[in-house]
């Protein structure tokens, strides 16, 4: 009894035969590339795809009120860059796993 017996099927699919064999065609069967699933047979898909779409097409959310403060503290002198302020953001967002 190998050790790959007593592990039983992993997501529901049972190997049949062994992992690898190294001569023959069965090599060049394992080789060859996998087919391709057009996107209509694939409804999750083409759904996302529709969403992505749809989200491409709309305006970014921009807040205005927020952007016209900032405009009248540039415009008067009054808007001040904190670098260790923004070093520490951006420490926090790399930490987190952010893009």
């Amino acid at each position: 009894m190998s050790g790959d017996s007593k592990i039983g099927p992993v997501g529901g699919i049972g190997r049949t035969g062994p992992l690898r064999k190294v001569a023959g065609e069965t090599v060049a069967a394992m080789r060859a590339p996998a087919q391709l699933q057009p996107a209509q047979d694939n409804l999750p898909t083409a759904r996302l795809s529709r969403l992505a779409t749809s989200l491409a097409d709309q305006a970014p959310p921009v807040d205005v009120a927020r952007v016209a403060s900032l405009r009248t503290a540039i415009g008067n002198g009054s808007y001040g860059v904190h670098p260790a302020i923004i070093a520490s953001a951006m420490l926090d967002f790399h930490s987190r796993g952010g893009e």
